[in-house]
């Protein structure tokens, strides 16, 4: 009985100790709400954090201090100019804030914004670097040691050409201010420049919310990280919205293109290229946007080697043309063959198809708008003092030409794709292929080889000891001698990457991978259930690209990278 006793006592106190250790709690949480640091909460806004995410105010400034104490016409004008700013017209923008600060010298909002304009300006001019100078030495006075100071002197460090410092400098910023979205979207650009773009993603949708979605420029950068990860999705998403808020903003509407081109949309893309210079003239990025429209490739999330859609259009185009040229009578697939040249902005290609339909045809349905759409861009003009060099490389040509045999390769054979099943015999192989442009190297093992100006191309057939068709070698060499660095992917890898990835489909890239004993190879691969192959340069030899297809069920299993170095220097 007294055990008992002695046990109820004990939970009791214990009980009693629990409640007064809950109050405690409660207290200092309570004390630390009141008289803790300030925080700031975050409202519901799209793409920002989730509604209610707090952040410390830190020695954050009210930058808005004396604004509702200036004459309303006076605050109109502010927020014109900062509209401005945020939207890119600085020189505009920095004219307004420059008269109302000399007007109102104490006015910190003003005094920020002209300074962030200055540091926006692609060049100033004697009298606003002294501006600038002067706004940074009157604000570092006001506010020494604090994030706003840090985030001054970030901005200066990369306009020294330190961006390492300017980087340090900007987290320091975030650290000491964190509500101040300046400076975490100054970071997150930073970041981005840095390669860092998860984390740079991570500080802008802090400064969507902290900006409460007021600033384009935040959600020009979301987009772009968006871009630049591979998530095309949610950066079309991100814009659609944003262009709803913004919709003349210059730089959302270029990543816009952007997204059009890598759907093949060159249409559209096009038209909204020209209605961007239409209200900025001066926005060189989309006079380069609209000089190379459909060459322009997506991102790559991986390691797969991605091609323009231009490119793509290619594919269907080396497709069609045998057929067209096996079938002329077929207008619907020389109309097919038309769209894909038009497709690939091959304008001049495509309106001889589709007058050769209108020849054969006068009532082909649609014809007439086919050729209207053709004739609607002209390709560039070839610059005047290039003739010459033309004629002479044309003639050098001719010449190489001339030196041996021609044979006549198409996009069923270039790069040794013989549509001649594995495991068929010479007899079978030969009847498909003329033997004349073979030559036996040893048993079983034929060659044949071509020009094509600049390339020399050697493919090497193999039979297995039962005389079944195995494995194709090729040698690619570029007898010019210009563009050739050492270690560089020169442009004859480039271009039979992108050849091969036509005939075969994308490949996955290996990058450089050092097999030992001087051997560095950049390759990329193809494989299927029954064909394997590997299209490889060896870094110090530019101008040479080997490659080789294989009967994938005779090969070895379990080959590594650096395995395949014997069978690509075998031919």
């Amino acid at each position: 009985m007294m055990s008992s006793t002695v046990f109820a006592r004990k939970a009791a106190y214990l009980f009693l100790i629990l409640c007064v250790g809950m109050l405690i709690s409660f207290g200092a949480f309570r004390l630390y709400e009141d008289y803790g640091p300030s925080k700031v909460s975050v409202e519901a806004v799209p793409f920002g954090l989730p509604a209610g995410s707090s952040f410390v105010q830190g020695d954050a400034p009210d930058l808005m201090a004396g604004f509702s104490e200036v004459p309303v016409q006076t605050q109109a004008e502010l927020r014109r100019a900062v509209e401005l700013f945020r939207g890119g017209n600085t020189q505009a923008a920095y004219e307004i804030l420059e008269a109302v600060v000399q007007v109102y010298p104490a006015l910190l909002w003003a005094a920020w914004n002209e300074e962030n304009t200055l540091f926006e300006m692609d060049s100033l001019d004697e009298p606003a670097k002294e501006r600038m100078r002067i706004l940074d030495m009157r604000l570092q006075a006001q506010f020494p040691n604090t994030g706003l100071s840090s985030y001054l002197d970030s901005r200066k460090a990369y306009l020294a050409g330190n961006t390492s410092l300017a980087l340090q400098l900007a987290r320091v910023a975030t650290e000491k201010a964190p509500s101040l979205y300046e400076a975490r979207l100054w970071f997150a650009r930073l970041l981005k420049e840095d390669g860092r773009l998860a984390q740079a993603g991570n500080e802008c949708h802090a400064a969507i919310s902290l900006s409460l979605g007021a600033d384009p420029r935040t959600y020009e950068l979301m987009a772009q990280l968006y871009h630049d990860q591979g998530l095309l999705d949610s950066s079309a998403s991100l814009v659609e919205y944003a262009l709803s808020q913004y919709p003349a903003n210059v730089e959302l509407l270029l990543l816009q293109g952007y997204l059009m081109e890598y759907q093949g949309r060159f249409d559209s893309a096009e038209k909204l290229y020209h209605r961007i210079l239409a209200f900025r003239p001066d926005f060189a990025k989309a006079s380069t946007a609209l000089a190379s429209l459909g060459e322009k490739s997506p991102p790559g999330t991986g390691s797969g080697v991605t091609l323009s859609p231009k490119d793509r259009a290619q594919v269907a185009c080396d497709i069609l043309e045998p057929l067209v040229e096996k079938y002329p009578e077929n207008l619907p697939l020389r109309e097919a063959l038309g769209l894909a040249l038009l497709k690939g902005r091959e304008f001049d290609r495509a309106r001889i198809q589709f007058r050769e339909i209108l020849n054969r045809d006068p009532e082909y349905p649609d014809i007439q708008q086919r050729i209207q759409e053709s004739n609607v861009t002209k390709p560039a003009p070839v610059a005047q003092n290039s003739g010459l060099a033309e004629n002479l490389s044309r003639a050098v040509d001719s010449l190489r030409g001339a030196m041996g045999p021609a044979t006549k390769h198409d996009f069923t054979t270039m790069l040794g794709h013989y549509l001649v099943r594995y495991g068929a015999t010479p007899g079978e192989f030969f009847k498909k292929y003329a033997v004349g442009n073979f030559r036996p190297v040893k048993a079983n093992v034929w060659q044949e080889s071509f020009y094509e100006p600049p390339y020399k191309h050697t493919y090497t057939i193999v039979f297995d000891s039962l005389n079944h068709f195995r494995e194709v070698h090729v040698s690619v060499f570029d007898s010019s001698t210009a563009g050739h660095h050492l270690g560089i992917a020169p442009e004859v890898f480039t271009r039979l990457l992108k050849q091969n990835s036509r005939i075969s489909g994308i490949g996955n890239s290996t990058g450089e991978t050092d097999c030992g004993d001087g051997n560095v190879i950049d390759a990329a691969v193809w494989e299927t259930q029954d064909n394997f192959e590997i299209l490889a340069r060896f870094v110090g030899k530019p101008a040479e690209v080997r490659m080789v297809r294989f009967d994938k069920s005779a090969l070895v299993p379990g080959l590594k990278l650096c395995d395949y170095i014997p069978y690509l220097n075998e031919y």
